[in-house]
């Protein structure tokens, strides 16, 4: 279990944050959706003000778990800054795909600032464009580590956008779902990992969707066997308020976790091996 609540992770956190990372810089139009009330209907919650971010220590932590020194990382959905600053920051090669041009706009602002002040040792690149479509104009194999929190279907509404998962009928997110992660395989070289960072939903009747099973069955098609699972325990925050009513008027127990799901692609052995700084020594 990794154990963001805590005095270490915390305070490691705030360090980062207080460089300067604004990540919900382009993302004040975004909705955020809790099935919470008594019916089961839809309405409005309070993730994270309001607003989910990612966090950068799991960022940072799991680039050093599983990146080549100055690898090459891939991250199909890159939403706000984070995940491409904390990588220039520590001297890997970032690549995000984001369907918001105002996203990008406000995610090249940021490392502007941090180029400026000399706080990039790698300059992040975000591309504009659908995953679905950008993943196949790259080349095979070309990355060494995936790095991703893809949208959990509609619990945010990003935009109306057609290609936008979290718009889509849950059918039609699945396909699209299951594609990107298909594609993303295919642009990560032999011998490397993955990770997802995701989270479980439910339906607008209350009902689990089976949104990591969906994760794992569509990585091991495209040919990424499972490796870790970890589970990323939250600050629990308001939610000992929240929670006690939405159980005694449904059963539903809260979340106040996700999962990190990191995959292997090829041999695992070997895959480890290119994590040593001197790899290329390693028979």
């Amino acid at each position: 279990m990794l154990r963001s609540d805590l005095g270490p992770w915390r305070e490691r956190r705030r360090m980062w944050n207080e460089l300067g990372i604004e990540s919900r810089r382009g993302r004040e139009h975004v909705s955020t959706y809790n099935v919470t009330d008594d019916y089961g209907r839809r309405v409005l919650g309070s993730i994270g003000g309001g607003l989910s971010t990612f966090d950068p220590v799991l960022a940072e932590v799991s680039y050093d778990w599983y990146c080549p020194p100055g690898g090459r990382i891939l991250d199909p959905f890159a939403g706000g800054s984070v995940r491409g600053l904390v990588a220039g920051n520590t001297g890997y090669h970032y690549t995000g795909i984001d369907l918001s041009a105002e996203q990008i706009d406000a995610n090249e602002e940021q490392a502007d600032v941090w180029r400026e002040r000399d706080m990039l040792a790698a300059q992040p690149t975000w591309l504009h464009g659908d995953a679905l479509e950008t993943l196949p104009t790259l080349d095979k194999e070309a990355y060494d580590y995936v790095f991703t929190c893809p949208p959990y279907h509609s619990l945010e509404r990003y935009s109306d956008h057609p290609a936008d998962l979290s718009a889509m009928r849950w059918k039609d997110f699945t396909d699209a779902y299951s594609a990107i992660i298909a594609e993303s395989v295919r642009c990560l070289a032999a011998d490397r990992f993955t990770t997802w960072v995701v989270g479980e939903i439910r339906n607008s009747a209350g009902r689990i969707r089976g949104l990591i099973p969906l994760t794992i069955a569509a990585h091991e098609r495209a040919g990424a066997r499972l490796y870790n699972d970890a589970v990323l325990l939250n600050s629990i925050g308001t939610a000992a308020m929240r929670l006690p009513q939405q159980w005694r008027a449904s059963r539903k127990m809260g979340r106040i976790h996700q999962y990190v799901l990191t995959f292997v692609k090829g041999d695992p052995r070997r895959a480890t091996q290119s994590l040593l700084p001197d790899s290329a020594n390693v028979q």
